[in-house]
């Protein structure tokens, strides 16, 4: 039977994996939501801005100078956006990077520390497996020895009843 303490040090170390591992999923995801919503957000402020800038010229299509300024700014804002988007995305990916590399030496350690239990358990295991078997090589040698031990008291016995025998046969 294993420790008991091993035994809880292994599957300690097998949830710690799988925590790091689902910790990391859920980073992933919400990571993919943040970027997403913000890419929606975007598209969603750009086409405004389109329907804006295209009112504006259909309610004053003379207006040039006007439109011009508003498509200028209309055009400035949605490449600082783009800029700002970019930016968002390469955090998130940095972000990612980091919480890889840590899951990874999380899931290392848990690995070792579920590897290093296996083997304290196995050590265990063979130990108290050999000592039985010393036991029982033991105790069988004992009983063969017994064994001997009855077989040669039964010999002489047989012996000297034969002796007898054999002496009482010669004296009559």
């Amino acid at each position: 039977m294993p420790n008991p303490e091993t035994v809880d040090k292994f599957f300690g170390a097998v949830t710690e994996a799988y925590d790091a591992l689902l910790d990391a999923a859920k980073s992933a995801n919400d990571r993919g939501y943040r970027v997403s919503r913000k890419l929606i957000d975007e598209v969603e402020r750009s086409q405004r801005e389109t329907i804006d800038l295209t009112r504006r010229l259909a309610l004053a299509p003379r207006d040039v100078v006007g439109f011009s300024s508003a498509a200028i700014r209309s055009l400035t804002d949605a490449q600082g956006r783009a800029l700002e988007l970019t930016r968002q995305l390469l955090d998130e990916l940095t972000e990612g990077q980091r919480e890889g590399r840590d899951t990874v030496r999380k899931v290392i350690e848990a690995n070792r520390g579920a590897g290093q239990a296996a083997i304290e358990a196995t050590r265990d295991a063979v130990t108290r497996a050999g000592t039985r078997v010393q036991s029982g090589v033991n105790g069988v040698r004992a009983q063969a020895g017994g064994v001997r031990a009855q077989a040669g008291a039964v010999a002489r016995k047989a012996r000297r009843g034969t002796e007898s025998a054999h002496t009482s046969d010669t004296s009559a």
